[in-house]
């Protein structure tokens, strides 16, 4: 089974392209687990779970016969990860080709047995916030922080403890992992390259963007610089060009909830039943599902769960005090609230703007102009104590 180093992985999914067969999807991680529960439902022994050796070494894989393959979805039902009919074609079982490994940059690919995952050594800081010298000054976290507490001097981000909110967006957005937030790895923030190219008519082929690429994945052929199959998308080479060739699109998706005190999401435990947000008064919690229910066949909407986590980005910006960060008790320990008072909201939308997380919505509701923040209240632990919870 394919491994993957989730912890220092850049998330460039070079890994993720490189598969032929779509056997393995990231952040969430889901590979094919050659559990062989596909092959077991399979009503036409199209599908085989078996051994092949490559440099001596065995390696597991799933074998496939299309023409025995009637398209029945058994084994896509059963799957616990990507197998889907797509194109009247079967994909998303490995074929152990490995090439996945082949393509990641730094080795945090590997197979179960055959190749271990390299591991970045790092002594985490102590500090509430620290950027590493692994930072390229490619000003990602400064865009991407809800209260501007981040800027770029001498081609290294620099933060503003007096502004900063320790909201994580920075550490979950950075290209390269150089950020840390209270001397911890977070979860890497999604993201889909929309746009990654080079105008041939102007590129000049002057290397510029290879020399300033942090990992060298730019290469130069025939006078024209070639966009690697992965990038972390810092866009240093982007601003780097002379001749603004080289265009690149970044869609990123919120970030996720990485406390370890007060409310806090098991996304393992999490099934996106959607409990927690039907229950939420405030609508606090956005959880959706990728599955078409009530069949709970796999369709291409992504699995969601957004919720408030209480970081204070609204109350920092609101003009009004129509927001501000309160506390509330819980068994004797005390955690931070979002108190809200309409009557001094104005609907400027600033604090919409800035919601890291993309729960917050302005409503036509003139008692309760504001949805979206959380109260503490804890009726969303009560709906599912498995991945809500209290600590």
């Amino acid at each position: 089974m394919i491994v993957i180093n989730t912890e220092d992985c850049y998330l460039c999914k070079a890994c993720e392209r490189a598969c032929p067969n779509e056997a393995l999807k990231l952040n969430p991680l889901k590979v094919c687990m050659l559990c062989g529960n596909c092959v077991n439902a399979c009503p036409n022994d199209a599908l085989s779970l078996r051994e092949i050796n490559i440099d001596g070494k065995k390696i597991k894989q799933i074998g496939y016969n299309p023409s025995k393959c009637d398209l029945c979805e058994e084994c896509v039902k059963v799957c616990p990860n990507n197998l889907k009919i797509e194109e009247n074609k079967l994909k998303g079982f490995c074929v152990g080709c490995m090439k996945c490994i082949d393509a990641c940059p730094d080795g945090f690919v590997g197979m179960e047995g055959v190749v271990e995952p390299n591991k970045k050594e790092i002594i985490l800081p102590k500090e509430p916030i620290v950027v590493t010298d692994d930072c390229v000054g490619c000003g990602i976290c400064a865009n991407e922080c809800p209260v501007n507490a981040i800027e770029i001097k001498d081609n290294k981000a620099v933060v503003d403890e007096s502004k900063c909110i320790y909201c994580s967006i920075c550490a979950q957005t950075c290209p390269w992992n150089a950020i840390f937030v209270a001397g911890r790895k977070v979860p890497k923030r999604d993201k889909t390259i929309k746009k990654f190219e080079v105008d041939e008519e102007l590129c000049i082929g002057c290397g510029v963007c290879v020399e300033v690429c942090p990992r060298n994945l730019i290469k130069i052929e025939n006078m024209v610089a070639i966009p690697p199959v992965g990038c972390p998308a810092c866009g240093l080479c982007v601003n780097a060009c002379p001749v603004n060739a080289i265009t690149l699109e970044v869609e990123y998706e919120p970030p996720k909830p990485v406390s370890e005190e007060g409310l806090v999401w098991v996304e393992e435990n999490c099934n996106y039943c959607g409990s927690c947000a039907i229950k939420c008064p405030t609508s606090a919690i956005i959880n959706k599902r990728g599955l078409k229910l009530p069949t709970k066949r796999k369709t291409e909407e992504k699995e969601k769960f957004r919720m408030c986590v209480r970081c204070g980005a609204c109350t920092v910006v609101c003009p009004t005090g129509a927001l501000k960060l309160g506390k509330v008790t819980h068994n004797g320990k005390e955690y931070n609230r979002i108190e809200f008072s309409p009557s001094f909201c104005d609907k400027c939308g600033k604090c919409v703007e800035v919601c890291p997380y993309n729960v917050l919505e302005l409503t036509d509701n003139e008692e309760m102009p504001l949805k979206g923040f959380c109260v503490m209240c804890l009726k969303c632990v009560e709906a599912c104590e498995n991945a809500l919870v209290l600590k």
